[in-house]
């Protein structure tokens, strides 16, 4: 269930690492497309609004300088200079003076000639004796009201043409007054009813299928306000959307890899093992060893297993060649051996002449660990020495350089050492004249060309001959016929495990097969 639940959090995660990168690429190109759009936006509302402005300001310069002039008031002189004012400043529509709310004369002539026009109330003034009338009619045009200014006695009429502002490619450009949030001039735009809207919000935003922003004044009562297309935004989205996505097929590449990486680490045979070592998953099972000469079982090898649901996750020698090449050898090698010493270490307290063999890895050797497992798990316990024999392969031993010394000392503490899969690879009689050992284990597939036609069947009378002129003891691995143990016994052979006697067992079964063979 663990496993099960772990396996499908990590493909939640692999789908979020393919999925989060181009998500995020998304996210960020058009939140950056949006941030740019909306700038270049502001931009233009701010030149829109920068241009209302200078239009306002240069009609008050203009009216402050004929307050400086002392022309007498509607006279020829200051008629005049009114006319030059409107004719010289392209925007100015007319020049008038005021008294008492009316237009007393203008520079289209004195009030005789024009009649004396009554002013309405000014829609904005700002207490400084500026103010700004943003509807008031002509007498020659009433079709298209003025923008009016105002200072002291003086007003300018603009022409509202002059806020009126060229579209720019797919942006739409507006100065509203915020008096009655309407255009300053006549905009035959079907957007200006949404523009309004967002100058009252007063903030850019996306509405429909447009993007708006907003500029307003901060000494005159108008804002400006931009509006682009949503289509125009989507074109704008383009490069910054094939940039990011392409970074993000990059990234998302990149973290998948590095998911289906940590899985196939995580969930690697090596990885699992460790796992199970930690967890105390791995089991020993005993295989029983007979003597041959009256049938009595005097020890076991110690068999290492991995069961998953009462079966192996892999069979021994599979497991053994794993932990070899993973670097756990040792941590399996103390697995075993406590674990035999939990389970079955009364027995061998109380039957000394009871043996098991341990297998023993090139790397157990080579680091001393060996050494101190084995003080640290029989020292002060009752078990002695001889009763925890050792089994090295001839791999083994060509991998430990400085097996010699480390076999040499242990027997001297009082183990026994075997030989494993004796013949099967290496020069066996030259390690036989190095090494210090105390018995050969003849290969199960040198027991197996017992009584059969194979060109192995003279091996198992050299090996025992070899053994005899060593003064060794001899066990037969894989015996499953009485044929085999009766050719065994008679060539010398003490000790033989195999399917003919029992097959391995946990402890408990050994207990039981042990009290039958006593």
């Amino acid at each position: 269930m663990r496993r099960r639940a772990f396996i499908t959090l990590l493909t939640v995660a692999a789908l979020f690492a393919g999925l989060l990168p181009l998500a995020a690429a998304l996210y960020f190109s058009w939140t950056y497309t949006l941030r740019v759009e909306t700038l270049h936006l502001d931009a233009l509302a701010q030149q829109a609004l920068l241009r209302a402005e200078q239009v306002f300001d240069e009609a008050q310069s203009e009216l402050h300088g004929l307050d400086t002039v002392p022309d007498t008031p509607c006279s020829p002189a200051h008629i005049e200079r009114m006319r030059q004012i409107a004719y010289c400043t392209p925007f100015v529509r007319e020049i008038a003076y005021i008294r008492d709310g009316r237009i007393q004369c203008s520079s289209m002539g004195s009030g005789e000639e024009n009649g004396v026009r009554s002013l309405p109330a000014a829609d904005w003034t700002d207490g400084k004796g500026r103010q700004i009338w943003f509807r008031l009619t002509h007498p020659l045009d009433d079709a298209r009201p003025s923008v009016a200014i105002g200072r002291g006695p003086h007003l300018a009429l603009i022409h509202a043409s002059h806020f009126q502002i060229r579209s720019i490619a797919d942006t739409r450009l507006v100065v509203l007054s915020i008096t009655d949030w309407l255009p300053l001039a006549v905009v035959d735009e079907p957007l200006v009813s949404s523009m309004i809207d967002t100058a009252m919000t007063g903030r850019e935003h996306i509405q429909g299928d447009r993007l708006y922003a907003v500029a307003q004044s901060g000494q005159l009562p108008i804002v400006a306000v931009a509006a682009q297309s949503r289509a125009q935004l989507l074109a704008a989205w383009t490069e910054p959307l094939v940039m990011t996505t392409l970074f993000g097929v990059l990234v998302s590449t990149l973290m998948v890899w590095a998911v289906r990486r940590f899985t196939r680490q995580f969930f690697s045979p090596a990885t699992a093992l460790l796992a199970a070592i930690r967890r105390g998953e791995l089991r020993v099972a005993y295989h029983p060893q007979i003597r041959l000469s009256d049938g009595r079982c005097v020890g076991a090898e110690l068999l290492v297993r991995w069961p998953d649901q009462n079966e192996p996750v892999m069979s021994t020698d599979d497991l053994v060649h794993l932990a070899e090449h993973s670097g756990f050898e040792h941590e399996i090698t103390s697995r075993v051996l406590r674990t035999a010493i939990a389970e079955i270490g009364d027995l061998l307290q109380r039957r000394p002449e009871l043996t098991v063999s341990l297998n023993v890895a090139s790397h157990d050797l080579e680091s001393g660990g060996l050494s101190e497992l084995l003080s640290d798990v029989l020292d002060g316990n009752g078990i002695r020495r001889s009763q925890i024999e050792l089994e090295l392969t001839e791999r083994n031993l060509i991998q430990a350089g400085s097996a010699g010394l480390v076999l040499a000392q242990l027997r001297e503490a009082g183990h026994k050492v075997l030989l494993d899969d004796f013949g099967t690879g290496y020069s066996s009689l030259s390690y036989l004249h190095d090494l210090p050992v105390d018995a050969l284990k003849i290969d199960r597939a040198f027991v197996g060309t017992i009584g059969a036609d194979s060109p192995h069947a003279p091996l198992v009378p050299h090996i025992a001959e070899i053994a005899r002129s060593r003064k060794l003891q001899m066990v037969a691995e894989g015996v499953e016929t009485e044929q085999q143990a009766t050719y065994l016994r008679e060539q010398g052979v003490q000790i033989a495990q195999g399917f003919l006697y029992a097959r391995p067992m946990d402890a408990a079964e050994f207990r039981q097969f042990l009290a039958t063979r006593a």
